[in-house]
């Protein structure tokens, strides 16, 4: 637990410099991101309503984490949220649990990641940049608007004027229609994108989740088209986040198992949703029907899964990828009260996988019989007759 902990930590430091609770619980899956738009939103006082878990297994997590920084001598600075949605606006809760709430109000930085006094530090321009950045990550364009029209007027030489006008100017387009999709999706996913996390950080989700949703209303209806995956609600919903509306948009579509594409998209989503048995039906269905793309495993937020993959990647001799559901669940017996049938799967697994399943289907019943059958002994020979190495694996396990 606490190994896996400073792992994660460490993948946000590597991937945004720094570590704020909310980053963690996110990366997780603890939290979806549209429950945080709705706590910002007021819609419920205290966030850990939402999360998902037990609220001391997660302020353990967090007080193991706070720790590891502390060891690494990082500094904790206190920071708010603030609620979107009023004119007025309320410093917001975590929870109403005091210890709790003040973990997760916690950023960690190094040291000599803090800002530095200068000359420059309490300039008007330096001031009005910071604060066009603050209102764009608080979802006030009409306050962003205002800064901005005083930079321009102070400072029309500010090396960040181009990029912020950029961001302010797209965040006033969200109340608009989209005119042409293909290309308001490259400008944002080439140039918008990059933009806002140079100057946002892992805060620019706040101003680029609405530009995605807003494409996705655009997509709405709109079939898969093989030769344009990108152009699909799944890709801009993955986008924004929007796990439920990525899967939904996936099944809706006819033989979407077939496309390796959308078995990607829908193994993705399910993940964070917690349907378990979902996400491996499609990361499976994946491996046996495009063996070649099976790679994309390593996308996975699963850490256990991620480890099991990498550690049949190192294996001798190796298997191939359409090897890897049946040797999973070598390790993992008890899957098969999870997992459906192997008549009953996305497609047709290979018969190996079939054998394996029925043998660990048995193999979780003998532990309450207390001995091998003939039934047993038959299926052990086909999967051998099936897949001898599969078979040594299986072998090996069971002893």
């Amino acid at each position: 637990m606490i190994q896996d902990t400073h792992h994660q930590v460490d993948q946000l430091l590597l991937e945004q410099g720094e570590y704020l609770p909310l980053e963690l619980l996110l990366q997780e899956g603890r939290l979806s991101y549209s429950d945080y738009e709705a706590w910002r939103n007021g819609k419920f006082d205290c966030l850990d309503e939402v999360v998902f878990g037990d609220p001391m297994q997660i302020l353990q997590q967090l007080q193991q984490a706070g720790a590891y920084l502390i060891q690494r001598d990082w500094l904790a600075e206190t920071i708010s949220y603030l609620s979107w949605n009023s004119d007025t606006p309320q410093t917001l809760r975590f929870s109403r649990n005091i210890t709790l709430n003040n973990d997760f109000h916690l950023r960690y930085r190094k040291p000599q990641d803090q800002p530095q006094l200068d000359m420059f530090t309490d300039a008007p321009a330096a001031n009005l940049a910071n604060g066009i950045r603050q209102a764009l990550v608080d979802r006030n364009t009409a306050e962003a608007r205002r800064q901005i029209e005083r930079l321009y007027d102070i400072a029309p030489n500010h090396i960040q004027l181009g990029a912020l006008e950029h961001l302010v100017e797209a965040a006033e387009r969200l109340p608009s229609a989209v005119d042409d999709i293909a290309s308001e999706m490259q400008t944002l996913r080439d140039t918008l994108t990059p933009l806002a996390e140079s100057i946002m950080g892992s805060q620019c989700r706040n101003l680029l989740v609405p530009l995605w949703r807003r494409l996705s209303e655009a997509l709405r209806g709109q079939s898969y088209q093989p030769a344009h995956p990108q152009q699909h609600i799944s890709y801009t919903a993955t986008q924004a986040i929007d796990w439920d509306v990525v899967q939904k948009a996936v099944e809706q579509e006819d033989a979407w198992q077939n496309e390796a594409v959308l078995l990607l998209r829908h193994a993705l989503a399910c993940e964070p949703l917690h349907q378990t048995a979902a996400a491996l039906q499609s990361w499976f269905a994946l491996c046996w029907q495009f063996p070649e793309q099976s790679d994309a495993i390593d996308c996975s937020t699963r850490q256990e899964f991620l480890q099991q993959w990498q550690t049949f990647l190192d294996l001798e001799p190796e298997l191939p990828p359409q090897s890897f559901p049946a040797w999973y669940l070598i390790g993992k017996p008890g899957l098969t009260k999870l997992l459906p049938t192997p008549g009953d799967a996305l497609i047709a697994p290979p018969a190996s996988y079939c054998t394996l399943y029925q043998l660990q289907t048995r193999q979780t019943d003998m532990q309450t019989r207390g001995k091998i059958e003939n039934d047993d002994i038959t299926l052990r020979a086909l999967l051998k007759q099936q897949d001898a190495e599969l078979f040594r694996y299986f072998l090996h396990n069971s002893q």
